[in-house]
């Protein structure tokens, strides 16, 4: 956002506060440990039309303080009336951050002014979970009603239990016929988010119904019933590996593979999870809220891309082996 924003000084007196996300007000004591530095403020950011301060209240008063008559600002062009969550979203990713109350705060007000925008849109903007935006949305009978949500992707959808739902069983119906589609196509042909998606995908996986229990009408005798594919058996005269470090190093030590262009490509595309579960666990407790979403969308594409495409190796074997026999046979 703040990339394609313009760079410059501003007039200190002309600016005005900002619609501040911060429900206890300015930290004093941090506006004095900013004043006492003896460097230039980082940047604030100011909406443009307005002059209104969107992210820097606290730079903006150690400014004053020390009597500095202009101060930095990335000039920001956005529709005012987004200009609140906007602040929370700059007020999350660096300087002083919000508190807990501060973002369930922001994630309430966020919902009445904008009813429509999905729990998912409002816990990237609030770096709070979907759930808990959820329960904001229930808590208060203040968030108006409304027949659709914004998803992050700026599209809209139904918004009744009902819908959703269908929508659900549909995207599991279409898992089991269309086992090649993306999720990306699967979502856009049930009419439902890719987040949604991901979730019915694993929720197959684990031979769980693709609609949560609570989430639409009770279970009827055509409700889809959730498929689990069967578990792979090793070839009986294969000793099949202890784990898959062991399994890794044999395939690095087949020349078939090896020897091969795309046979590298791949065993370096293996390599890359090659890693311990704890790594992955460290890794994990480092992602910060706000880029979680993000993170754990993109890791499922991922892993849904090696589920294809391992559906398609074994696919490509039976093919062959199929070809082998009748070959033999004739």
């Amino acid at each position: 956002m703040l990339s394609a924003a313009t760079r410059t000084e501003v007039p200190v007196a002309v600016l005005l506060p900002a619609d501040s996300p911060r429900t206890g007000g300015l930290d004093q004591d941090y506006v004095d440990s900013l004043a006492a530095l003896g460097e230039e403020l980082p940047p604030i950011v100011v909406h443009r039309p307005t002059r209104r301060v969107v992210d820097g209240m606290h730079r903006l008063a150690a400014a004053r303080a020390r009597g500095d008559r202009t101060i930095g600002a990335f000039l920001l062009d956005v529709p005012e009336h987004s200009l609140f969550a906007v602040s929370v979203s700059l007020n999350i990713t660096h300087g002083k951050p919000l508190t807990h109350g501060d973002r369930l705060a922001a994630a309430g007000r966020i919902l009445r002014e904008n009813p429509a925008l999905s729990d998912r849109y409002v816990a990237s903007v609030t770096a709070l979970s979907p759930r808990t935006v959820s329960r904001v949305r229930r808590s208060t009978d203040e968030v108006p009603q409304s027949n659709t949500r914004i998803g992050l992707d700026g599209k809209r959808r139904p918004a009744d239990v009902a819908g959703v739902a269908s929508g659900r069983q549909r995207a599991g119906r279409l898992m089991l016929e269309r086992p090649d589609a993306s999720l990306r196509e699967i979502a856009r042909a049930a009419g439902i988010s890719l987040g949604t998606a991901h979730d019915v995908k694993k929720r197959l996986l684990l031979g769980r119904d693709p609609v949560p229990d609570g989430r639409g009408a009770p279970r009827t005798p055509d409700r889809l019933e959730p498929r689990v594919p069967a578990p792979r058996q090793a070839p009986r005269d294969t000793a099949a590996p202890r784990d898959s470090a062991e399994l890794l190093d044999r395939l690095r030590k087949d020349p078939a593979l090896r020897l091969s262009q795309s046979g590298r490509f791949l065993l370096r595309c293996f390599a890359v999870h090659d890693v311990d579960a704890s790594v992955w666990a460290r890794l994990a407790a480092t992602i910060p809220p706000h880029s979680a979403d993000g993170v754990s969308r993109l890791a499922r594409e991922c892993a849904d891309m090696w589920l294809r495409f391992a559906d398609r190796v074994d696919r490509e074997a039976r093919n062959g082996r199929s070809g082998q026999r009748s070959h033999t046979s004739a």
